[in-house]
């Protein structure tokens, strides 16, 4: 099954990297047609690597979620305007098809010189972002007028065929969607692995459930999307130190469900949708965002509900460890006996809890290692700017 479209996933991801601040709000999208408009009367790229090239437009700031370095961005720290493009470049590296531009995005705020160590075609790319990037952002800067709703860019026919409609498969929708997804995970080592965690949880109660294979595709998707929302909260407030949030804080919380359904509406099917959007609801109508109650609830909103819960109580947070097994099923019992979440979904969670636990310990190695090499090649490369070194273009393992 095949997550969106190629015309949708690009819109997903504008919409998610929309969240990430008000002030860039279509600065990506503005971006990638730059880069467009500049190029395509070249004639000297093919529409997929025209594609390619306007995708990495649209990404070039998709590492500023991890470090909320807004200012930088915008020109006014350039002492720290590396932070982000590091991030981006590693984001594209490790989770993207785009691995072989991925240097450009590292190169996206540097001079000329800096830039001396890629190849070729990437060096003249770094700095016609660079130059394109800057042209964006002076407006907002100087506080001009910003066409932010971009709708002269739609109603490009060339764009839109080159951009929107291009021979993305499957396989390159799904990562596109996974490098959005950990772009928002990875920003601590405490949030990394929910997203997973709450697919792997939701994936096995299914199978034990006996859903088949085609309604567990859906499943599995609508896990993956179920909190791309929370690109729009802040840090802060995910990443708190204590338990409970302020109420006004648990507002702002809870909003990264309308969120989501706001980056997905219209972009996946509607169970898909439902999946994302509903695992905060409650069988009673006393969940958020809509109040829904059993009645409205489909057996994988309900499955969605369980997976995410297993895996806030699995996943240790930065103000708290991951709960014993003990205590673990006497919140499951919980909501099962307050009426909250699905009776037969929750027996399942108890009943298979060591399974569900100890496969998710071994499967999510390779999500920790990711975040591991991530970190520390953020810091290798860190370093060697800091000593005035540029030759920090990691090659490929192989």
């Amino acid at each position: 099954m095949q997550l969106t479209s190629n015309e949708k996933i690009t819109v997903i991801i504008e919409r998610t990297l929309n969240l990430i601040n008000p002030k860039l709000v279509n600065h990506g999208k503005r971006v990638a047609y730059r880069l467009f408009k500049e190029l395509y009367p070249l004639g000297i790229y093919d529409d997929a690597a025209l594609q390619d090239i306007c995708m990495l437009g649209l990404l070039h700031d998709v590492g500023a979620y991890k470090t909320e370095d807004i200012d930088s961005i915008l020109g006014f720290d350039k002492e720290n305007e590396w932070n982000h493009a590091i991030y981006s470049y590693l984001f594209l590296k490790y989770f993207s098809p785009l691995k072989s531009l991925a240097p450009v995005l590292l190169f996206h705020h540097a001079n000329h010189a800096q830039t001396i160590y890629l190849n070729e075609e990437n060096q003249k790319l770094a700095q016609l972002l660079k130059r394109l990037d800057c042209e964006d952002v002076s407006p907002i800067i100087s506080k001009e007028a910003v066409f932010s709703n971009c709708t002269f860019i739609d109603e490009d026919a060339d764009f839109n065929r080159v951009f929107r409609h291009g021979g993305f498969n499957s396989e390159v929708i799904e990562a596109y969607i996974k490098m959005i997804v950990f772009s928002i995970d990875f920003r601590s080592p405490q949030t990394m692995l929910h997203t997973f965690a709450a697919t792997h949880a939701a994936e096995t109660l299914a199978r034990l459930a006996g859903v088949d294979e085609k309604e567990l595709e859906f499943l599995k998707a609508g896990a993956m999307l179920h909190d791309i929302g929370k690109m729009g909260t802040p840090i802060a407030i995910l990443e708190g130190t204590s338990k409970k949030l302020s109420p006004a804080d648990m507002e702002i919380m809870k909003n990264h469900v309308v969120l989501s359904e706001d980056v997905l509406l219209d972009c996946v099917s509607e169970k898909i949708l439902n999946i994302a959007v509903n695992h905060h609801e409650k069988l009673n109508g006393q969940g958020y965002p809509k109040g829904l109650n059993e009645y409205s609830l489909a057996y994988l909103d309900r499955i969605m509900a369980v997976a995410d819960v297993f895996s806030a109580i699995s996943v240790p947070r930065s103000y708290q460890k991951a709960f014993t097994k003990e205590k673990a099923i006497t919140i499951l019992s919980k909501f099962r006996g307050e009426n909250l979440l699905d009776q037969s979904i929750i027996e399942l969670a108890i009943t298979h809890f060591d399974e569900i636990a100890n496969t998710l310990d071994e499967k999510s190695k390779p999500i920790v290692a990711a975040y591991e090499a991530i970190e520390e090649e953020h810091n290798w490369i860190h370093r060697k700017i800091t000593r005035g070194e540029y030759n920090i273009v990691r090659k490929p393992d192989k």
